[in-house]
């Protein structure tokens, strides 16, 4: 971490400024290994390999940990450049959140979920100075990602109790994360907190009826969960490939021969089968894990979602163009 990022962060159990007592710096002035503590000096939070740690276990999020470290840059633009899914991650970027070109330049931006960062690298294209924080493993594979940008943070922490001060951030986002916590109207409470009066705060959930919530990802999923102390996530990385090799070259074969029956497709699909169309093999079995391994996944409507928006107090509130729980508001 750079050490002027210490302007916005908060001890997550006391709220008091940090003070950094670094051991080690790179060529470029950012800390690498040392610790932050609070005020008062009551706790301590040691920063590795240039990470500021606030959580000390994966807890809920372990599959997310196993994902990014497996699959972490496929869904970045440059690895998609010619590809069936190129633009993907900038277009749901923009349609989520709704913000142009000269939106982010030299703004202070903070994403709840980072992940291995897909997003963080659109918001440092455009100009943006990006923080990401993430309860799981992949804020090393972040870290790693963007490891000589100076204007990037990346943070391992709890979202539904974040070590930032109040009222810090221009703009803030979650993307495809809230519905992986315990209180996902929690954490969007915790992201308008860290946001300043007039900011802009945008949100994407999973969305009931989808791909998501179909019955049979939901029972792939509640097996994994039981079996995974003992399995880990090899049985779900099997399964992840099975069905994207299958849904890629058989099932849309099936579904061709039975289109004449669409009550039966529409059974296979929801029940049966763990079916998801994406025109890349390695975006197929990246989601089809990220569906079947969560200990959290619910599901919501878009009345839902705008309800939350108001509880926190937002003006201008508006569905987004993707899907019917994508929403962005401004603070007040």
């Amino acid at each position: 971490m750079h050490p002027k990022f210490l302007d916005i962060l908060a001890c997550p159990k006391t709220g008091e400024p940090l003070i950094i007592e670094a051991k080690e710096y790179d060529n470029e002035g950012m800390v690498i290994s040392g610790y932050l503590r609070n005020q008062s000096s009551t706790y301590h939070y040691p920063i590795r390999n240039g990470i500021p740690r606030f959580v000390y276990s994966e807890s809920y999020t372990d599959s997310f940990g196993y994902e990014w470290k497996k699959w972490s840059r496929v869904q970045f633009e440059s690895e998609n450049i010619g590809g069936a899914m190129e633009g993907h991650t900038s277009r749901m970027f923009h349609r989520i959140t709704e913000l142009n070109e000269t939106d982010l330049i030299g703004k202070i931006i903070v994403e709840f979920g980072c992940g291995s960062g897909r997003f963080l690298d659109i918001v440092r294209k455009k100009g943006g100075i990006a923080v990401g924080i993430d309860m799981s493993e992949a804020a090393d594979i972040a870290r790693t990602n963007f490891q000589d940008d100076s204007d990037v943070l990346i943070v391992q922490g709890d979202i539904l109790n974040p070590p930032f001060k109040k009222n810090v951030f221009d703009i803030g986002y979650t993307i495809g994360v809230l519905h992986h916590t315990p209180s996902p109207y929690d954490g969007l409470v915790s992201l308008s907190s860290c946001i300043k009066k007039g900011g802009v705060i945008a949100c994407c959930v999973y969305s009931k009826n989808t791909f998501y919530d179909f019955r049979s990802v939901r029972i792939y999923r509640k097996i994994l969960n039981f079996i995974k102390q003992l399995v880990g996530a090899r049985v779900a990385n099997f399964i992840a490939l099975y069905y994207a090799k299958f849904a890629t070259y058989y099932l849309p074969r099936l579904f061709s021969r039975i289109s004449n029956f669409p009550t039966i497709s529409r059974f296979l699909k929801r029940n049966i089968f763990v079916y998801l169309e994406l025109p890349d093999y390695r975006w197929n079995i990246l989601d089809i894990f990220d569906a079947i391994t969560p200990t959290y996944a619910s599901t919501h409507t878009s009345e839902e979602v705008r309800k939350w928006f108001e509880d926190i107090g937002c003006s201008n509130i508006k569905a987004t163009n993707w899907g019917d729980t994508s929403y962005r508001g401004i603070k007040q």
